[in-house]
């Protein structure tokens, strides 16, 4: 495998209200001969990069070796991955365009129409894990350019996710003026690691991801009281994929493959909402592949191998 950088330019990101970057370094694995190989862009959890797919781990493979062995052992005939940087001043990014924090959405197309462009390839997948997994379901169900989805633990089911973290978000949140103040307090801290910190950090990135006003966000609970507040809880499950995805089933159904997968004992009970999600599916009969594995949320990055080898078989063979 070949590691190339990118320096990509997003129109769609340029004048982000967080000032964030732009220019978006990219990182690409190229086997060889890559023309018309499956191209698949890989979205990372909340707190990271996909970028740091890259990263050396003495307890696990990096995204290079692991393709590098799959190629090796005969599992896969080559994919070009795709690792853009997404992070954000939120901590993260839940992959949809907000007004508060700006057209990531609209980024990942402009990613996956320049790379498909560029290897002369219509079979394209996204793949994540957590807000990558939620990011690729949400993406992949709404745009035609996506043909394959894997979706490993991505948010769905809100209630048992975020709920249980309201209460620790609002002790924090109401020590200052606004959001804007915790947050620019959260960067100056020189130990950002705290649980409480980055549960608060958690629940107001998702706030600006689902409930964003201009480039305001409207928090879903009074910080004097705690009581949730229900007209911005509603625009919350608006963008719950265990509410959204019975009106694109005729979008799903034109896909190649839709995996989607979980730890039976996930951290933040997302075991939950995938399983209504497999329901649902089969529910409305669209074609997919649902497994469970013995683990929790985290250190699960060897199910890729699974939906690698899966992806690039469903690709190639809606070609024939």
């Amino acid at each position: 495998m070949r590691l190339n950088f990118t320096d990509f330019e997003s129109e769609a990101l340029k004048d982000n209200p967080l000032g964030d970057l732009y220019r978006r370094k990219i990182a690409v694995l190229e086997p060889n001969n890559p023309e018309g190989k499956p191209l698949i862009v890989y979205l990372s959890g909340f707190l990271s990069s996909s970028i740091a797919m890259l990263n050396y781990d003495p307890f696990s493979e990096n995204m290079k070796t692991r393709l590098e062995r799959m190629i090796s052992e005969g599992k896969t005939n080559g994919v070009i991955m795709v690792l853009p940087d997404t992070f954000t001043k939120m901590g993260g990014n839940q992959f949809l365009n907000s007004s508060a924090v700006g057209n990531y959405e609209d980024f990942i197309i402009e990613i996956i129409k320049y790379f498909s462009e560029k290897y002369n390839t219509d079979k394209v997948a996204l793949m994540g894990k957590s807000s990558g997994g939620y990011g690729s379901l949400m993406i992949g169900m709404r745009h035609n350019e996506v043909k394959a989805i894997a979706d490993h633990s991505g948010d769905a089911y809100f209630e048992y996710i975020y709920i249980p973290d309201f209460p620790t978000a609002i002790d924090r949140l109401r020590k200052f003026s606004s959001w804007r103040e915790w947050l620019q307090n959260f960067w100056n801290r020189e130990s950002k690691k705290r649980k409480d910190e980055l549960t608060t950090l958690n629940i107001l990135a998702m706030a600006a991801f689902y409930s964003p006003n201009g480039i305001d966000v409207d928090l879903p609970f009074d910080l004097d009281t705690g009581e949730i507040r229900e007209d911005v809880w509603k625009r919350w499950l608006e963008k719950d994929p265990a509410r959204v995805v019975k009106n694109h089933f005729n979008e799903l159904n034109k896909k190649s493959v839709i995996f989607i997968d979980v730890g039976r004992r996930d951290e933040y009970n997302i075991q939950y909402g995938s399983r209504i999600l497999h329901s649902l599916l089969t529910k409305g009969g669209v074609p997919h592949i649902y497994e469970e594995f013995e683990g929790g949320h985290h250190d699960t990055s060897f199910r890729y191998e699974y939906s690698i080898a899966i992806l690039e078989k469903y690709l190639n063979n809606a070609e024939n």
